[in-house]
């Protein structure tokens, strides 16, 4: 990746582009984030599909350091 696949967020993190986008496109479908101690909960379930579970593991640590530094809207 180079450095314009990431995005530096004010007061927050610095991320992959991607695990960003991903955040917003379940934000966007009616999905909430949350951290359940060291675990990503995605809920509701039923509205993810395999291919976001995949996406979801891939990006499991960006999405949860997005959700604790509530640096996105997330949560």
């Amino acid at each position: 990746m180079s450095a314009s696949d990431y995005v530096v967020l004010r007061n927050g993190p610095t991320v992959p582009r991607p695990a960003l986008e991903l955040a917003w496109r379940l934000e966007d479908r009616g999905c909430s984030l949350s951290i359940d101690g060291d675990s990503l909960v995605v809920t509701p379930r039923q509205l993810l599909s395999e291919t976001d579970r995949e996406a979801i593991r891939r990006w499991r640590w960006h999405l949860i350091a997005l959700v604790a530094t509530g640096s996105s809207t997330v949560q």
